[in-house]
């Protein structure tokens, strides 16, 4: 071996032993991870069914790969090299072992590049683990588990087995020509009978690919019918479901005879052969299925899909869980918990939805006379996650976390007073992890990048890896990269490293069979920050049912599974399952109880600030909406059209002093489009959906929205000069609530200042027939009747110090004292208005 050989080969070898060290670190940094958060087990799942899926890819593929890579090579007979020595010429002949090493090599590392796309262990874990349905559809007869964890799996080894192929013929082609085995002559192709044959059997494997994708077109069919939306029709049932079995097995028996045909050079009957297998896959799968389904021959078009459509209910209620919808008619305490009496509507239910709330929020660090001391209180801050949501005294009150524009410290949460139309926020202190290391910023939390090391014996509770130990800090500097690691004992006690620091990230990694909901939202608990998002357990493969956008993707199958609660200060996450869980949650707590959160194991006062599922609470709304409940069969209702824009609406809170969850509800019209009820969603332990039909002498929904939104324009003749025609005044959302007296609709008026923060100048109330306006709630459901009218503060009671909403009370006041000509009133009533303003009698 010359040395210029001996060089290569040592590089080759040092990038391997790297490239293997770098595999060998990442096992053992996402090891002692794991194993930091209390699931080992976890780890070694994804290790076994890694390990059975790239490893069974990497044998087959090389099995498959030698067998074709030996198939070429058998056309060789021989390999000369040229070389020249001084001024003579040599050629060195290669050997037919050394060749025959050269394929093993070539296949070993075909078969891995192969391998390389199968990562989806989780779906080999469901699998394995996956517990039953217990319920089997009435068209192949398959328990719908079947669908979920075997569905799958074999998509995955079809898509696998046809890259394959396909790679592999292509490869051989290539090498053919190069070889000269495969050739142009002329006009004509020209192969070599060891060509012919081994490209004869290649596309016997292409027909066998094709008739396993007619068999999972059958399976597909039942998710994605050829009615309106997907629905499988009568026309799927008995044509096309029987014309894939027929293609497939068709395909199948094609094959043998492209394979013997090929084999013994009858060209003509294997093209011929193929030629009828394209020609019957058009017309049986495409056109036989069109053309009847425009006759009668399937029955009367008109009622020949009924069953089919009443199936489709039937299994669309069952996928996003309609039946878990509890009726409060039927339940005698759920009127109680889920209607808002009006008079304590104004202290209940949040004038702004999480889009106009921030919009009214102040760009500043601080609320006034907040600010602290290392940062100046103008510095700009940006929203580190959506509004949350929680109960403040009697109050709806939102959730704010902040940080300063391109800082990590100075964090901010703060308490927004959401029933009020003027923003009030108030800083709420939550726990450090540590004064060396911790700063102002948590160690998990939304968007958080890189790994933080920390010391702790400053920090007990933290869940987070070791370096105490001269391996761990090998392993870690080797893993991240990051040679500082490897001193670190030098700078801590004991050192402790938290990576994963996103809550997404992190939760993914501990629960990846579910699909995470759109917003990761705080909640504070005894000072403390938590993180909540909730989990679903989704699929696109579930048979028979209406498909939904949901969340990140279009699921038939839709179903809350746990909410996470992640604490920002340990980083340590618990999952609370739902209260119906399914069959592919109870697998994932059979498997890891120690990540779920046991009854009574959280304080009741956190568990109870859990935010509503929204996204499963949309799928069940728009599934009952379309399909109805098994208890009232289908009654087709529908959404307003503007209720779910821009996020869910305006939250308020339900329960009773004991128990205070943060809800919100939206309302359901019938054909006549009047109000047929409203659903209630609310959070807590149990996030429960609730659905509040109304038999209250309603009128139109379009007839009350259009007087309310009237009303509103005519509010804004009251208005000062300077606002009435100011052009950044725009209404609000509906908003409907359920009252023991019937639905109650708030609609606000919303004004953006100059500065860029907003209010809310007027609010309209309507309950179908009588209609309030006012500048606070309590104004608007008074000149409704509903509660006494409010009275001014009195002078001197210290509401008067700069507070916006004394000078919008005493301005009413002002106004009522007018219309009654009590002058006295009015007089005393300008003077107080005065002091508030620092404009005082004189």
């Amino acid at each position: 071996m010359g040395a210029r050989s001996g060089l290569v080969l040592g590089l080759a070898i040092a990038a391997a032993l790297l490239l293997l060290g770098r595999a060998v670190t990442a096992l053992l940094v996402d090891h002692a991870w794991f194993t930091a958060m209390g699931l080992a087990a976890l780890f070694w799942e994804q290790v076994i069914d890694t390990a059975i899926l790239q490893g069974g890819a990497w044998v087959v593929g090389t099995l498959f790969a030698f067998a074709n890579l030996h198939a070429v090579r058998r056309t060789i007979v021989a390999v000369a090299v040229p070389s020249r020595v001084a001024n003579l010429e040599l050629t060195a002949m290669i050997s037919g072992q050394r060749l025959l090493a050269v394929t093993v090599v070539l296949a070993i590392l075909v078969g891995g590049v192969l391998a390389v796309p199968l990562t989806n262990w989780v779906d080999l874990a469901l699998l394995r683990h996956g517990l039953p349905f217990g319920e089997i559809e009435g068209v192949l007869g398959r328990d719908l588990g079947f669908y979920l964890y075997w569905l799958p799996i074999e998509e995955t080894l079809y898509l696998w087995s046809l890259v394959s192929v396909v790679s592999m013929t292509a490869l051989v082609v290539v090498l053919y020509a190069l070889t000269r085995s495969l050739r142009m002559e002329g006009r004509r192709v020209a192969a070599s009978t060891h060509v012919r044959r081994h490209l004869s059997v290649l596309g016997a494997v292409v027909l066998l690919l094709l008739a396993w994708s007619y068999r999972l077109d059958a399976f597909d069919l039942l998710r994605q019918g050829s009615g309106p939306d997907g629905m499988f029709l009568k026309v799927d049932h008995r044509v096309t479901l029987r014309m894939d079995y027929l293609l497939s097995f068709g395909s199948a028996l094609a094959a043998l005879v492209v394979f013997r045909t090929g084999w013994v050079g009858q060209l003509r009957a294997a093209f011929l052969t193929l030629t009828a297998i394209l020609i019957a896959a058009l017309g049986l799968r495409h056109a036989a299925p069109a053309v009847l389904s425009r006759t009668s021959l399937l029955g009367n078009p008109a009622t020949r899909d009924l069953d089919y459509f009443a199936s489709r209910a039937l299994y669309s209620r069952r996928a996003f869980d309609v039946e878990g919808m509890r009726v409060v008619h039927r339940d005698s305490g759920a009127a109680l918990l889920t209607r808002v009496d009006r008079a304590a509507l104004p202290t209940r239910l949040s004038l702004w939805d999480r889009g106009t709330l921030a919009s009214a929020m102040p760009a500043s660090r601080a609320p006034e006379g907040e600010a602290r001391d290392e940062a100046p209180s103008d510095q700009p801050m940006v929203d580190v996650s959506p509004l949350g949501w929680t109960v403040v005294g009697d109050r709806t009150t939102a959730l704010v976390v902040r940080r300063p524009v391109g800082s990590s410290e100075g964090w901010l949460v703060s308490a927004v007073d959401a029933t009020k139309p003027t923003v009030r926020d108030s800083q709420v202190e939550f726990a450090q992890t540590s004064d060396d290391y911790a700063g102002d910023e948590p160690l998990v939390g939304p968007g958080l990048r890189g790994a933080r090391l920390i010391d702790a014996e400053h920090a007990r509770g933290v869940r987070g890896v070791s370096l105490a130990s001269l391996r761990a800090r090998i392993a870690h500097a080797w893993a991240l990269r990051d040679l500082s690691l490897l001193n670190v004992d030098t700078v801590a006690v004991e050192p402790l490293l938290v990576t994963h620091r996103d809550v997404r990230e992190r939760v993914e990694r501990l629960a990846p069979i579910f699909v995470q909901g759109n917003d990761v939202l705080p909640i504070v608990h005894e000072g403390r920050l938590y993180w909540t998002l909730q989990l679903y357990s989704a699929s696109d493969r579930y048979p028979l049912s209406q498909q939904w956008q949901l969340a990140t993707g279009v699921y038939s199958y839709f179903r809350l599974a746990a909410t996470a609660v992640v604490e920002a200060s340990t980083g340590r996450v618990r999952l609370v399952a739902a209260p119906r869980p399914d069959a592919r949650t109870r697998t994932w707590i059979t498997r890891l109880p120690s990540l779920f959160a046991t009854p009574g194991e959280l304080p009741p006062a956190l568990v109870a600030q859990l935010p509503p599922a929204s996204e499963s609470a949309v799928a069940q709304i728009k599934t009952f909406a379309r399909f109805g409940s098994r208890l009232e069969g289908t009654v087709l209702r529908q959404l307003p059209d503007s209720a779910l824009v821009g996020g869910t609406p305006p939250p308020h809170w339900i329960g009773n002093d004991s128990e205070r969850l943060v809800a919100w509800s939206v309302p359901l019209l019938d054909g006549g489009d009047q109000i047929g009820g409203v659903v209630t969603v609310s959070g807590g332990i149990s996030r429960q959906t609730w659905w509040d039909s109304t038999t209250v002498p309603r009128q139109r929904w379009r007839a009350v929205t259009e007087r309310m939104q009237a009303a509103l324009d005519s509010a804004r003749n009251t208005m000062p000069d300077g606002t009435r025609r100011e052009p950044r005044i725009r209404a609000g959302r509906v908003t409907t609530v359920m009252t023991p007296t019937g639905p109650l609709l708030v609609q606000p008026l919303l004004w953006n200042r100059a500065e860029g923060s907003a209010i809310i100048a007027r609010l309209v109330a309507s309950d179908g027939v009588r209609l309030g306006v006012g500048s606070t709630l309590v104004e608007a459901l008074g000149r409704m009747g509903d509660i006494p009218m409010p009275l001014a503060p009195t002078a001197g009671s210290g509401d008067e110090g700069g507070s916006s909403d004394a000078a919008r009370r005493w301005y009413s006041a002002m106004r009522e004292a007018l219309r009654r000509g009590d002058w006295a009133k009015f007089g005393a009533a300008f003077d107080s208005l005065g002091r508030v303003l620092e404009r005082p009698p004189q």
